[in-house]
Order: C-alpha cells, then structure tokens, then sequence
C-alpha cells in the first residue's frame, strides 16, 4: 500500500510539472517576482552552505553558550553574597549597638550640587 501512495504523489507531482512547462510556454513564468526571489534565497543558502565552517560555528556557538550560563550564575551568586553581607552587616551593627549601648550614626547623603559646590570652594582656595 505504501508503495501505492508513492507512485500515485510521484506521477502526481510529474503530471503537475508538465502542465506547469505547457502554461509556462503559452503565457510566460507563472509567480515570476515570487520565484526570482525564492531562486536568489536559495542561492545564498547555497553559498552559506558551501563556505561556512560549520564545525568552527559550533564550536563558537557553544563557546559563547556556555560563557553566557557561567556569567549568569555567578552574577546570580555575586547578588547572593552581596544580599547576604548586606543583612549581616546590620546584623552585626544591631548586636554591637545592644551591647556598646552606642548608636552609630549613619551617614547622611550629600547632594550632587552640595559636592560641586564644595569641589569648586576647593578649586578657588588651591589657586589662591
């Protein structure tokens, strides 16, 4: 049966190209545009299949993978430490100021014009 099937779609196949070389002789290239385009994407794929070095572009691509997967855990790791020590940090600051009964404080933020202003009252005194 599935012998059958194949000779019945190969003269299928053959009977449509024949009619499709007839129509084609009459009226000219049935799908012109379409066709030249398919026939220039297919050249090129020919051309790319032909000249890459596919075991190169392998290795490259399974290269840059790997690197890109290591980079991601570490940074994920990186992020973990730096949560970890953050919370520690208070941690250990609490537990000293429980036991020194001193309160540190913190340091306050500096606008950027507050800073510039300062750079520049530097500036000003070096020259003199």
């Amino acid at each position: 049966m599935p012998l059958i099937i194949l000779v019945g779609v190969s003269l299928t196949l053959f009977g449509a190209f024949l009619i499709l070389t007839t129509v084609e002789s009459r009226y000219g290239r049935v799908g012109g545009k379409f066709r030249a385009r398919l026939d220039r994407f297919a050249g090129r794929a020919e051309f790319v299949a032909k000249h890459v070095d596919w075991s190169a572009l392998i290795k490259h691509l399974t290269r840059t993978g790997i690197e890109r997967l290591l980079h991601d855990l570490v940074h994920g790791s990186l992020m973990v430490v730096r949560f970890l020590e953050r919370t520690l940090t208070r941690f250990v600051r609490s537990l000293r100021e429980r036991r020194s009964g001193v309160v540190h404080a913190t340091r306050q933020r500096v606008s950027l014009r507050e800073t510039l202003r300062k750079f520049r009252r530097s500036l000003t005194r070096e020259k003199k």
